[in-house]
């Protein structure tokens, strides 16, 4: 076991050693943060921000029903009256924007942005009514589940959770959680080219340095060392996903406040089924982010093994990468269900709207089974090739 956590904290510093990791890595915190400060400054100057916050908070966990809507209202005509030469400005060019500005004005684009998203429609703002904008939601389930091409069956199961939540809903200012939406799906890249960048040589780099034949014919040269190469792999995948999210909502929630954990999914996902709390959402992209990036390490890993060339990984992994950019269209059934799954998806706010079911199992459900069951294939083939590359080098 000592022979191991020797191995294992070799193998870290021969990663942590190379300098394009490091460049990497930086070059991964730089696009998080170039995110984080750009919907910052989409949102408004931080004391726009913070007013914001302010007031907003005053009306968070108020039930979203018809006297919340009137009241919002009420608030957005008020202000429209206090300056009806500017608004009728805005009206003249267009109608629709009028309590937008309005809602702008009063320091309450959130709430607005809320609306909207759900309603899509800026002129139905000044009259929807509670029960319209549930139906609203509702619609919008069907409407994404029948163009991601889910059966009757899925969308069936998904509206019966929808329905099942507790309505009227509570509002919550959850503008942090936004933002760390947004940031995630960069996140979930830069972590593949990250990992493939910090893992393409872990054992193509021992072929290239002619130091394999010695470390497979030494005392040390079976499982011991594969395990810890494997450790090793794990272990900086993992701390780069930690380092990354944890700035992601650092910052965030240094300007943003944290306000809005225990808030339905539906305050920042509108058409998301889900009967969960953002906290709850939350912790399943952290929990869906570490075993990712162990199942990323995992396959980095064996092409590693099995190419023995570094540039062949990172190439491979570029062309995977390439692959995931395109969409396959629901009516080819199977196929599109199991390209839902592939890794570039998992950590984009999508997953919480995509209404595709297998079996009993939902598309998360189905994305850790099937990475947890690829991880401990990957590990016991990498154990085994291992073990006959030492014999035959032998």
């Amino acid at each position: 076991m000592s022979n191991f956590f020797l191995l294992y904290k070799t193998e870290i510093k021969k990663i942590m050693s190379k300098k394009s990791v490091w460049i990497a890595m930086a070059i991964g915190i730089a696009l998080v943060l170039l995110v984080g400060l750009t919907n910052l400054s989409a949102d408004g100057h931080s004391a726009y921000v913070k007013e914001q916050e302010k007031l907003l908070l005053a009306i968070s966990g108020h039930s979203i029903d018809d006297e919340f809507l009137d009241s919002f209202r009420d608030e957005m005509d008020k202000q429209i009256e206090e300056d009806p030469e500017f608004y009728d400005t805005v009206a003249a060019y267009d109608p629709g924007a009028v309590y937008q500005n309005a809602a702008a004005n009063i320091g309450k684009s959130a709430l607005y942005d809320f609306l909207y998203n759900v309603v899509r429609n800026r002129d139905k703002i000044s009259e929807v009514t509670a029960d319209e904008f549930y139906e609203a939601m509702r619609e919008d389930i069907i409407k994404d589940g029948t163009e991601l091409g889910s059966s009757a069956e899925e969308l069936n199961t998904w509206l019966e959770i929808y329905d099942g939540i507790e309505k009227p809903m509570a509002y919550s200012y959850a503008l942090a959680y936004l933002n760390i939406l947004d940031d995630l799906f960069i996140i979930g890249w830069v972590l593949i080219l990250n990992i493939s960048i910090a893992l393409a040589g872990i054992f193509a780099d021992e072929k290239t340095y002619r130091t394999d034949a010695m470390i497979l014919s030494s005392k040390n040269g079976r499982k011991p060392v594969c395990l810890a190469k494997i450790a090793a792999g794990s272990t900086v995948a993992v701390a780069e996903a930690l380092i990354l999210l944890g700035l992601c909502l650092g910052t965030m929630f240094f300007f943003y406040g944290t306000t809005g954990w225990n808030a339905m999914i539906q305050n920042v996902i509108p058409s998301s089924p889900w009967n969960i709390t953002i906290g709850t959402m939350m912790l399943i992209y952290i929990a869906l982010a570490v075993l990712l990036c162990i199942f990323f390490a995992m396959t980095n890993t064996l092409i590693s093994l099995l190419t023995k060339s570094s540039v062949a990984t990172m190439a491979i992994h570029a062309a995977v990468i390439f692959a995931g950019l395109f969409n396959i269209p629901g009516k080819m059934g199977i196929i599109a269900k199991l390209w839902q799954l592939k890794p570039t998806m998992a950590l984009y706010y999508g997953s919480f709207c995509n209404t595709f079911r297998y079996g009993q199992l939902n598309n998360v459900e189905a994305s850790v089974l099937i990475y947890s069951i690829c991880i401990i294939i990957f590990v016991s083939i990498l154990l085994m090739k291992y073990k006959t590359e030492q014999v035959e080098s032998r």
